[in-house]
């Protein structure tokens, strides 16, 4: 697969698309970042950024990923200051070994803490400009799909659209990278950050995934349908069993798009265990043909759901093993 085929495989936006192709003729090592502000425990989801972020790897360009911690605290206090800095360090050790899981190249992701560098003088009088620049109903808006949305909305809930607006000139990053749901923060970055002196941030969107009829992305705060990264083979097995996985039908099916965004980037194949009388063991090594064949009902819900708990169960063996001897990390962020 191409350079460009990797950047962009199983995104659903890029803004723009002649912005990237000029990127990639002119910069031999583009950077991209993802942030991820570091509240409830890590789930699977973070799986679709993972397997993402390998794609960026493989296409050869630098990686950084942003441990927003005051943006952890600033979303309506998610994350207390006095558990900023060790949530940060589980989140950091979560995301290692979940990229180590799938076989990324976790030497060539940087981490980065928000508060090493959203203090400092220059990114503090960037803050100041560009909340000169921004309406009240405009910062509501570009945040309403990342924060907790409330009548009387906290301050800090409106400056953490303007931080992460800025956030991208002060990674020194040409790409940002997110979920859909950031669409509207990255749009007021593209429009406003120029204002300030700055570039526009090429911006690259993946899909919301979840596992349960909402449609929703898999949320920490959900523990019926979320699969923490330190469930048991039991329990990841049973919460994959409940998902929404309707017979026949490929659109708005979580099973479906995960095995789509990360089994098969990850494995090229799925392989289907079941009795001979229902067909038998089969290997699919195109997502096409498993989707054709689900929608055909020649796969059954519970038997996709099966294969997909063993691979995921196979992924998380690797993760219980890089944490087996850092419980205290764990311990430390979630205290009880």
């Amino acid at each position: 697969m191409g350079k460009i085929d990797l950047i962009l495989r199983n995104t659903v936006e890029t803004i723009t698309r002649h912005e990237l192709d000029k990127l990639l003729r002119s910069r031999k090592k583009p950077s991209v970042y993802i942030g991820a502000a570091p509240t409830g425990k890590v789930h699977i989801g973070y799986y679709i950024q993972a397997a993402k972020l390998k794609d960026f790897i493989d296409a050869g360009l630098d990686v950084k990923y942003l441990l927003a911690d005051i943006h952890a605290y600033l979303d309506d206090r998610k994350s207390p200051w006095n558990l900023a800095k060790a949530r940060s360090k589980y989140y950091k050790e979560a995301m290692t070994a979940i990229l180590k899981s799938i076989g990324a190249d976790t030497k060539k992701v940087k981490f980065i803490s928000g508060s090493s560098f959203q203090q400092k003088k220059n990114y503090i009088f960037d803050l100041y400009k560009i909340m000169g620049l921004i309406k009240l109903k405009r910062a509501m808006r570009a945040s309403s799909e990342v924060v907790r949305q409330v009548e009387n909305p906290d301050l800090g809930s409106l400056n953490y659209a303007l931080m992460q607006s800025i956030d991208v000139h002060h990674l020194n990053a040409d790409i940002a990278y997110a979920g859909i749901d950031q669409r509207k923060i990255y749009m007021l970055a593209r429009e406003e950050v120029p204002k300030l002196g700055h570039k526009k941030p090429i911006c690259i969107f993946t899909p919301l995934v979840g596992l349960n009829k909402s449609g929703k992305k898999m949320s920490s705060s959900e523990a019926q349908s979320a699969i923490y990264i330190d469930d048991s083979p039991t329990t990841v097995a049973k919460k994959i069993g409940r998902a929404y996985c309707p017979e026949g039908i490929i659109e708005g099916n979580g099973v479906i798009d995960m095995v789509r965004h990360v089994v098969f980037p990850v494995d090229g194949k799925i392989d289907i265990v079941r009795p001979a009388k229902f067909g038998g063991n089969k290997t699919y090594l195109d997502l096409s043909l498993l989707e054709k064949d689900f929608k055909a009902k020649k796969i059954h819900p519970a038997d996709l759901k099966s294969s997909l708990a063993t691979i995921f169960n196979r992924y998380l063996a690797i993760v219980h093993k890089h944490f087996k001897n850092k419980k205290s990390i764990i311990n430390a962020a979630y205290p009880k």
